[in-house]
């Protein structure tokens, strides 16, 4: 009788003890992991300990269940308020599927690569894990942090697409980068192209450049925009317009500091000063003529270029040489 009654309260405080313990499962206090083990800096933190063991993340499965979605033990590594996306869903590593690493980390952490830094480690190669190396697919130079993992193409680091994937002209932050910088381009002398309207940053985290906040790009005109500082371009980014820059017709000559007078009719010399709208791409309002006349204002008159400027243009207005034209200095009779 003893043996049993015994027996009976053994039985009774297992079940106690295990209703007790489903009562208190959360991923931080249960009592199955050891005090450190939500504690990134702690050396039995559980990212730290799946990496390096032997059975990886089967060990998390016979708790959380084969997909994490709480098994056992009945907590979700997805829903725990800690790993909203890790273990990563299906598809995270397909370029086709909605669950695209590429969309999460453009929404939901804006860009900043440091919560990846945390698993696959600070040179993303995976802590020693092969699949876990991002270098395995992003093998370029500078790896996941390349300018173009977040904008640009193979071709350009410059959209499109934007941050957000997109590739429309008409949307500001895609614009008219492709025809600046682009094979239809109408300049080469902007070298480094993005240098001559950003800052470029020199690393990923530089300040300045993965600020939290809109994703909008800031402004800062270069010599060439400036004409060494003659005219000061401006950008109106509510507008999307950009004026009084010397690549579109921002420019005076004056024939006392010219060493050709003689093709000036007036004191001066000057272009268009266009008002371009960015979004606004292959309307016609960067054609030949449009930046400054044909001839400009203050020329004297002329059938065609090329009788004067046959190393830039042909009779056709055909650019011959995208160096020498929209560089900053005027190229007569091929000087």
């Amino acid at each position: 009788m003893r043996n049993t009654a015994l027996t009976l309260l053994l039985v009774l405080g297992l079940a106690a003890g295990l209703v007790s313990c489903a009562d208190r499962m959360d991923p931080l206090g249960v009592t199955a992991h050891p005090d450190g083990w939500a504690d990134p800096a702690s050396d039995v933190f559980h990212g730290r300990v799946v990496l390096e063991s032997v059975n990886k993340a089967e060990g998390c499965a016979s708790c959380h269940g084969a997909d994490y979605l709480g098994g056992g033990a009945r907590v979700s590594c997805f829903g725990s308020g800690c790993h909203a996306v890790y273990p990563h869903p299906r598809g995270f590593a397909d370029s086709q599927s909605g669950a695209f690493h590429a969309g999460f980390i453009a929404e939901r952490s804006l860009w900043d690569l440091s919560t990846c830094r945390s698993c696959h480690g600070a040179d993303y190669r995976g802590e020693g894990e092969p699949d876990k190396n991002c270098l395995s697919c992003h093998a370029g130079e500078d790896g996941p942090e390349a300018c173009n993992t977040c904008h640009g193409s193979d071709q350009s680091v410059a959209p499109p697409p934007n941050l957000l994937g997109q590739t429309a002209t008409t949307v500001r932050s895609v614009g008219a980068h492709e025809a600046h910088t682009g094979a239809k381009r109408f300049t080469t002398a902007m070298t480094p192209e993005c240098a001559q309207c950003h800052v470029v940053p020199t690393a990923l985290a530089e300040a300045g450049h993965l600020d939290g906040g809109p994703a909008q790009a800031e402004i800062n005109f270069k010599l060439l925009a400036t004409h060494r500082g003659r005219v000061t371009p401006v950008w109106d980014p509510a507008a999307a317009t950009c004026g009084t820059v010397y690549c579109h017709g921002a420019f005076t000559f004056r024939r006392d500091e010219s060493d050709h007078p003689e093709a000036y009719v007036d004191d001066v010399m000057t272009g268009n000063d266009l008002l371009l709208r960015w979004t606004e791409v292959g309307t016609g309002q960067a054609d030949c003529g449009t930046c400054h006349g044909l001839p400009p204002t203050g020329h004297v008159p002329a059938a065609t270029c090329n009788g004067c400027h046959p190393r830039v243009v042909d009779a056709e207005l055909n650019i011959l040489d995208k160096g020498l034209h929209i560089n900053g200095k005027i190229d007569v009779f091929g000087r």
